[in-house]
């Protein structure tokens, strides 16, 4: 169910980084696809991976992990890009979408790091 749920929200959230991508940058030019692709993945991945790692882990504990991990990462992440593209009208806004995922990127290892922890943790103790 968990792994469901995550599915779902990680398709939700990159659809939604598709159309920020799409709203910000110059689609009509070819040169911007050449640099958006790879760019793209930088900044999808950190919606996309914590549903390869749960559906390759079959853990439900470590699903739920995953789970939690994308809501509050893309609630963040929500905020962030809201105010850099919406609200400010700083022409350097769009560095938060260099930032933004390097952060998530970050925090993902961290919970990647701490659930090994807890599995090698656990593992000891029986």
């Amino acid at each position: 169910m968990a792994i469901r749920m995550l599915g779902i929200l990680a398709i939700a959230v990159a659809i939604a980084l598709i159309a920020l991508m799409l709203h910000e940058g110059e689609p009509g030019a070819a040169w911007w696809w050449l640099l958006a692709l790879p760019f793209g993945v930088w900044i999808i991945g950190p919606a996309i991976a914590p549903y390869i790692l749960a559906h390759r882990a079959k853990k439900p504990w470590f699903a739920r992990a995953m789970l939690a991990f994308p809501c509050l990462s893309s609630a963040w992440s929500v905020t962030a890009y809201y105010q850099a593209f919406f609200v400010s009208a700083s022409s350097s806004a769009v560095l938060v979408m260099i930032f933004v995922p390097l952060y998530q990127w970050a925090a993902l290892l961290f919970t990647g790091l701490v659930s090994a922890g807890i599995v090698r943790w656990r593992g000891r103790s029986r």
